[in-house]
């Protein structure tokens, strides 16, 4: 693509970044945002179809144009999940005259931590014509700069259970702890959880400890166990949970994702429970993926949970 620079279709073309920082981790789903805007000639229009064509390009290594992709994406929709990088100050506000066009595009990077990309916007008024911020009429460019990914660490996290609710049903007794897990702190918060096994709200372990009751006043023995199983939920704002037997209702800290332990002792106890490896990919405000197992203690009494790579 060889950019035209006359004035005789647009007259003013550029591209900045609108969100309040130029910095984006390199996890593939944090997003930065850049405006593009363009003013044609008075008199002159700029059809949808040729507002649709704007897209951002960079230079390689030979000097060609070349449009965003790999390690660097472009997408028209915002994902809504993440934030934009929290800085200082606030984003730079891009005047528009009247007749002025703006199409807005948020960009990932999967690039290494430190790199530095000058962006370009392009727009094609037909198939032979092309227009580029880059060249000396217009003038404009971006940089942006990619963050090596947050690593956090099991300390990073708060992990408390609180007993939640206790009845008996026939001869079985059943109790339910709640477990909410967060970061700590203000900086962070998790806002989507990706699971690696089981869904949200299924169960992911079952133990089962048979107990010897003794024989009762009918000369019979009946079969009592104790068990202990363990269903995880997505992170959101839902604070009222149906499980087995009952509805729990969850003080629910904010940003949570939600582990319940169900213990059964007695005659019935949950049935069709595969024990299974069950990982999840947390993520915080930024995309940043921290990956956990859950595990147990004390025969599944007690939900816990490490970090993996």
């Amino acid at each position: 693509m060889k950019p035209v620079t006359d004035t005789n279709w647009i007259t003013k073309f550029g591209i900045h970044v609108t969100s309040n920082a130029n910095k984006v981790f390199a996890n593939g789903r944090h997003q930065l945002e850049i405006s593009v805007s363009v003013t044609p000639k008075a008199g002159v229009d700029i059809t949808d179809e040729q507002l649709d064509s704007i897209r951002l390009v960079t230079l390689d290594d030979n000097g060609a144009y070349q449009d965003l992709s790999g390690e660097l994406h472009m997408s028209t929709e915002r994902d809504a999940r993440f934030e934009y990088f929290a800085d200082t100050g606030s984003a730079p506000a891009a005047l528009l005259e009247a007749n002025a066009r703006r199409r807005r595009f948020y960009v990932s990077s999967t690039r290494s931590g430190g790199t530095l990309d000058v962006i370009y916007a392009a727009i094609t008024k037909d198939e032979s014509t092309h227009y580029v911020s880059h060249t000396s009429l217009f003038n404009t460019s971006v940089t942006i700069e990619t963050l090596t990914p947050l690593n956090l660490t099991r300390d990073d996290f708060s992990f408390k259970d609180e007993d939640n609710h206790y009845q008996e049903i026939g001869a079985t007794e059943w109790n339910y702890d709640v477990y909410q897990l967060v970061i700590k702190g203000r900086q962070l918060k998790l806002v989507d959880a990706i699971p690696y096994g089981p869904k949200s709200g299924e169960a992911y372990f079952q133990n089962v400890l048979e107990e010897d009751p003794g024989w009762d006043f009918d000369g019979l023995t009946p079969h009592i166990s104790k068990s202990f199983t363990h269903i995880g939920y997505e992170v959101s704002d839902q604070t009222e949970f149906p499980v087995p037997n009952a509805v729990l209702s969850v003080n629910r800290l904010p940003n949570s994702m939600l582990f319940i332990r169900i213990l059964t002792y007695g005659t019935t106890r949950l049935q069709g429970v595969t024990s299974t490896d069950t990982r999840w990919g947390l993520l915080d405000q930024y995309g940043n993926e921290h990956k956990i197992k859950m595990t147990q203690r004390n025969d599944g009494q007690y939900i816990d949970f490490v970090m993996i790579e």
